[in-house]
This record gives C-alpha cells, sequence and structure tokens, in this order.
C-alpha cells in the first residue's frame, strides 16, 4: 500500500504577537510563534514554560486526602504493619509502584508489593488477590494507577484491610469506600494539576511522606528520573506540573544512580547517549511493558528497586528478551491481521475489525496502533479464546470511538476507554454484528476529509533561519510529548540536486537540497516517494531541523515528515484560479502602483487582470484579484472605492517603513488555507 497522503495544515501566523515575546525573551520569532501555537501567548507563561524547575511543584497537601493518606501509612510506619503496595502492570503501574517501594523502605516501612497478571488476572482489583494479602499479614493497601473504580472489590473485603488509592483515572460516580483517595480528579479536589500520570500521584505522596517526617522544605525529588519515565510512557500532558517531573528526571537520567536503570540503558544501547522523551518511550518503555504483556510485570518493578549490581543485568538481559519476544509476536499478529485485510475491501471500509484465535491480548493494542498508522483508520483486534473475543481499539481523531462502542453495548459483555483507545469483551457471535454496526456508525458521522491524516505545521520556516543558536532554543521546548508536540516547519520551492535510497531494504529516502543553508534531508520509510520526486526541480518539504552526529562529525540536517513535487506551471495555473499567493499579490501590488504613477485610479477589475496578463503572463480571475485586493486594503496598502459601471477608485496608501508581514491579514490566511487543501489533493 502507497503512504497515506495527508493534508498539510499551517497554524495562523500572529505575527506581532510573536514579535513582542521574541523581543521580551530574546528568542527566535519562529520559536515564539510556536509557543503561541501551544497556548503559551504571555511574557510570564513563556518564561515558566522555558525554565520553570521544582519550585513550581504544588503542595502535594493541596491533595484531597493527603493528610489522611499520610497520617495512616505513618502509623503502620511506626508500629511496623504490613504494607502492601497494589499496582498495574503497564509502566505508569510500574514506576508508581517503585518510587512509593524506594521510598516506604527508606522511611523504614515493612512493605511489599503485588501486581496482578495481566492474562490471568487483569487489570486492576482482584478478590482473589486481596484475600490472599490479608491472609499473607497485609495491614494496610495503598494503590497505585489503579483502584478508583474497585468499589465491589473493595467493599467486599469490609474492614479487613485499610485501603489507600492513589489512582488518575477519571473516578465513577460511586467512589469507592476507602479510607482515603488520593486522585487529582475526584470531586472536590483543589490540586491544580488535573492530568497527572499514576506515577506522578505516586510521587505527591512519597513528597507528602518526606515533608511529614522530615520537614516542608525538604526536596524529596530523589526518583524523578523513574517519574519521568512513568510519565512519557502513559501519554499524559507534558504541560504543566508533568512537564516539570519529565524535564528535571530526564536531567537526572543521564548521571542516574539507580542500578536497574543504569542497566537497562547499557542493554538498549543508551549509556553515555542524550537521553530525551523519544528515547522513553521508543526504547526504555517497550522494555519494562514487555514485561507485563508478555510475562511478570514484578521483574520491572524488581529492576527498579534492586541494590544488587549483578541482579540489574541479570533483569535487564530479561526485559530486553521479553521485548524481542513482543515484537516477533507482534509480527506474527501483524502479518495475521494484514492477511485477512487482503479479503476485505480496504478502501470501502469505514472500521477495521479483526479477529483471530489465540492472539496474544496483550499485543493486539500495539498492533491496532500500528494498522491506524498505516490505513488511518479505527481498527478494532479480537483476541478470540474459548469463543470469547477480548478486544483493543483504537481510533482516529474524527471518530469517537468509546461513543460508538456505547451504541454497540448491547453486542459486548463490558467494554471501558475513551475517545482514541478502548477495550471491550465480546461473545463470538456477535463479532459480525460489531463490525456491520461500527461500519454504519461511521459512514454517517465521518466525511472523506476525515480518513486524510492532518500534518499540523507551526511555521514556514526559511532555511537560512536554522543555525546552532535556533537548535538551542528549540531544545528549549524539550520535553515533547503528549500536549507538547515537537514543533514541525515547512519550506517551499526548495530545489533538489540529488536523491537516494539508503537503509536496510532501501526503506529510507535522503535528499540533497541545491543552493540551501541546510543542504541534507533525510525521510525515514518514505522511499515510495523517490519515483515521483525529481531531480533538479523544486520541492515542498515539512521538516525538523536536528543535528546528526557521525563519526565525530555533527552536522545539521533536515528530518522530513512529508515531501512533495512543487506545483508545476499547470498546478500553479490552477492554484491562481483558487487563491492569490504571496507572488500574486506583489504582482497586483506593483501593477497598481504603475498605473497610480501614471495618475490613474479608476478602473475595472478585468483592466487590471489584463494588465497583469501582459505584465506577467499569468491569467487571474476576477476572484482572485478580488481576494489580493481585499488582503492589501486589510494590509492597509490600498483603499478601494466602488464606482459606476463596475469600475472602482484604487489607489496606493504610502509604502510602510516597517517589513509587511501577509499573514496579517485574515483574507491571506484563508487564502492560503484555500491553496493547501488543494495542493493536498493535487499531492
Amino acid at each position: 500500500m502507497a503512504k497515506l497522503k495527508k493534508k498539510w495544515k499551517l497554524f495562523p501566523a500572529k505575527h506581532q504577537l510573536a514579535n513582542e515575546l521574541s523581543q521580551k525573551l530574546n528568542i527566535s520569532e519562529y520559536i515564539a510563534q510556536a509557543l503561541i501555537n501551544r497556548g503559551i501567548t504571555n511574557e510570564q507563561a513563556a518564561d515558566e514554560f522555558l525554565y520553570a524547575g521544582a519550585e513550581h511543584f504544588a503542595d502535594p497537601y493541596a491533595l484531597k486526602g493527603m493528610s489522611t493518606a499520610v497520617k495512616r501509612i505513618i502509623q503502620a510506619v511506626e508500629i511496623q504493619e504490613k504494607i502492601t503496595i497494589y499496582g498495574d502492570y503497564d509502566v505508569d503501574g510500574i514506576t508508581a509502584c517503585a518510587i512509593l517501594y524506594k521510598t516506604l523502605t527508606r522511611l523504614g516501612a515493612n512493605v511489599e508489593f503485588y501486581i496482578p497478571d495481566r492474562q490471568s488476572e487483569g487489570y486492576g482489583l482482584n478478590p482473589a488477590a486481596l484475600h490472599n494479602l490479608i491472609n499473607t499479614g497485609t495491614k494496610v493497601i495503598i494503590t497505585v494507577d489503579c483502584g478508583i473504580s474497585a468499589s465491589k472489590e473493595i467493599a467486599a473485603i469490609g474492614d479487613q484491610l485499610a485501603v489507600i488509592i492513589t489512582d488518575h483515572h477519571q473516578p465513577p460516580a460511586d467512589l469507592p469506600v476507602a479510607l482515603a483517595i488520593i486522585n487529582p480528579k475526584q470531586p472536590g479536589c483543589l490540586y491544580p494539576e488535573k492530568n497527572l500520570a499514576g506515577v506522578g500521584v505516586a510521587f505527591k505522596l512519597c513528597q507528602g511522606l518526606w515533608q511529614h517526617v522530615y520537614g516542608i522544605e525538604t526536596k524529596f525529588f530523589d526518583y524523578l528520573d523513574i517519574v519521568a519515565i512513568g510519565t512519557v510512557a502513559d501519554i499524559v500532558p507534558l504541560t504543566g506540573e508533568n512537564r516539570v517531573l519529565v524535564k528535571l528526571g530526564l536531567k537526572q537520567l543521564q548521571t542516574t544512580d539507580n542500578l536497574g536503570i543504569k542497566a537497562l540503558l547499557e542493554v538498549c544501547g543508551l549509556r553515555g547517549k542524550v537521553i530525551d522523551s523519544g528515547s522513553i518511550g521508543f526504547v526504555i518503555a517497550p522494555r519494562l511493558n514487555a514485561v507485563g504483556r508478555v510475562s511478570q510485570a514484578a521483574a520491572g518493578v524488581e529492576l527498579l528497586i534492586t541494590n544488587d549490581a549483578n541482579y540489574a543485568h541479570e533483569l535487564a538481559n530479561l526485559l530486553d528478551g521479553e521485548n524481542l519476544a513482543r515484537q516477533n509476536i507482534e509480527k506474527s499478529i501483524l502479518a495475521k491481521a494484514e492477511e485477512q485485510l487482503e479479503t476485505v475491501d480496504v478502501d470501502a471500509a469505514k472500521v477495521l475489525v479483526l479477529a483471530g484465535e489465540e492472539w496474544h491480548s496483550g499485543v493486539i493494542g500495539i498492533v491496532a496502533s500500528r494498522l491506524v498508522d498505516k490505513y488511518y483508520k479505527p481498527v478494532i483486534m479480537i483476541s478470540i479464546h474459548e469463543g470469547v473475543g477480548k478486544g483493543s481499539c483504537r481510533s482516529i481523531s474524527a471518530f469517537d470511538m468509546y461513543t460508538a462502542l456505547t451504541a454497540c453495548s448491547d453486542l459486548l459483555t463490558q467494554f471501558g476507554g475513551h475517545r482514541q483507545a478502548a477495550g471491550l469483551s465480546i461473545p463470538l457471535p456477535n463479532i459480525p454484528l460489531l463490525r456491520e454496526r461500527l461500519n454504519s456508525l461511521a459512514a454517517e458521522t465521518l466525511s472523506t476529509a476525515d480518513y486524510v491524516p492532518v500534518l499540523t505545521i507551526d511555521s514556514i520556516l526559511p532555511l537560512e533561519e536554522i543555525s546552532a543558536p535556533f537548535l538551542e532554543q528549540l531544545a528549549s521546548l524539550e520535553p515533547y510529548g503528549f500536549g507538547n508536540p515537537s514543533p514541525v516547519f515547512a519550506c517551499h520551492n526548495i530545489e533538489m540536486r540529488e536523491k537516494r535510497l539508503i537503509g536496510q531494504q532501501s526503506r529510507h529516502l535522503k535528499l540533497k537540497l541545491k543552493n540551501a543553508a541546510v543542504k541534507d534531508v533525510v525521510a525515514w520509510n518514505m522511499a515510495e516517494l523517490s519515483p515521483i520526486l525529481t531531480c533538479d526541480k523544486a520541492i515542498d518539504l515539512v521538516f525538523v531541523p536536528k543535528y546528526n552526529e557521525w563519526q565525530g562529525q555533527k552536522n545539521l540536517q533536515l528530518i522530513a515528515h512529508d515531501v512533495r513535487q512543487s506545483p508545476d506551471s499547470r498546478t500553479q495555473a490552477e492554484l491562481n484560479r483558487i487563491a492569490p499567493d504571496r507572488t500574486c499579490i506583489a504582482q497586483v501590488y506593483l501593477t497598481l502602483k504603475e498605473y497610480n504613477k501614471l495618475g490613474q485610479y479608476n478602473f475595472s477589475l478585468q483592466t487590471i487582470v489584463n494588465k497583469i496578463s501582459s505584465n506577467y503572463n499569468v491569467v487571474l480571475s476576477e476572484h482572485v484579484l478580488t481576494m489580493a485586493l481585499t488582503i492589501l486594503a486589510e494590509l492597509h496598502l490600498l483603499t478601494k472605492e466602488p464606482q459606476e459601471q463596475d469600475t472602482f477608485t484604487i489607489q496606493l496608501t504610502p509604502s510602510p517603513l516597517k517589513k509587511l508581514d501577509l499573514t496579517n491579514s485574515p483574507a491571506f490566511q484563508e487564502s492560503i488555507k484555500m491553496r493547501e487543501e488543494y495542493l493536498s489533493q493535487y499531492s
């Protein structure tokens, strides 16, 4: 299948505001525009975003339930009651469990941890595990990254356990009856950061415990390396307190004292390298996740808490091996899913519902995500075991998967999740009915445009702006992730000198630019674009500038997100019939200037169209000319007054002293949008 064409969508430029932030913060106007695109529009907010540190952590006791939880835990520590931390098998749960275990151990607690088995026990608290913990002497249970929906399970054990819930998931209408609940999303909680990951909530509990014992001035940030891993892995917004947690945690990861993390970095090939959020998301987290998906997540916790270097290396190698096993399982299921799709009219299908016997339930969600990336359609992968289907759902931005499943609830045993990711259980006979109903729902609610992925661009960036200082400023926007994506830029009409395929199986494309400040472009997994790109002709690029380090050399290059041939004369002519661009507006301005110099101010639109055709060999419609005149008027470059018989008085105003920015004109922004919509079809 050919790579999906993407619609390029440019953020509206805020030139004046970007210029103000640029001057106040001493940053590039393009970096300032990227901040504005992320909702950061004043100096104070920008300064906090760029430079905030631990001083911006909120008081942990602002979390509802914190005081009660801390007092009960400290009581348990003092009388040596057994405390068990009950976690989850994903990276968020593993890391949350690890930091709480390490903190309680430092405080002298009698503490153990328990992670349920994904395959046999499933997510969250289960009665058998709770009764086993009671029978083995546990008096206090602290949940991390789970428990907020466990009303029945907690009610069933009565007062046999003191239950403290720390969670970050959306609370149900009826909360569990627990000793304390710490969840910033619960009603009545005034904590300012509502989007903490499970590990973030656990960290605040650790902070609260430490402050209780050692005083409020104590800085307790020893485990931010672990917190950063869990926060990035759980894909919570990297804004506000989450951003600070990850920013400080990434710094700590570079010099971590954690033996398990050190061993894992060595196994991953990251030892001594710069670690960013991408390193966590694509290298570290998958290995921690793999043990929860394929075997036992307890090994992940053991890795993060061990003080034995040899054991740490043993566990790191285990995680690496489990990740390889997960990758092999994933490849096998993906191949089987693709076989099924060969029998389906994928272009006609609105939602892809695939099912297979004994597909690994811990891996099907990853495969669903792969298929969404490839086909840009909602995907449901269902593993069938003993006549029952267990499914993982992934969606596209325009299709609310949770709402769709709600409309199919009569076909399902159970379901849950949110807009773009969900899970379900379904009887085997209902799978065809589910496929049919979801496709009908999508057909009713989605348009053809909804199936086109959108590539959002921060600004048009001249390549000569890219330099070492620019990349330093760009790095100040990190860490990147959900809620704070890496800035993406575009450039137009850059002449390409050469192209070649690189990498294993020649999957990647490398381009050389002619007469450009940055000459090297790498387009990962875009080899199929090579036949449609012509050397010595202009291309349009969407890219991120980065350094390439190879054999001691450090060079600037562009990492392409998309590449297309610049419009040819035929396409350009069609564009000129749709809406004006910068060149067209300049031609209109210069033509009017020529007329005004001769003392002519009254003419029809057709007169101007004819003159432009004569001067520039360009054919404009009166509609496009009218748009160009509107743009020039919005920029206060001319006045236009209607006269009799379809004529107008058009007079240029004195030239401005400052360089004009066309994007200050709303009509120009609309014009660019119209041209881009046409080009997205053309490309």
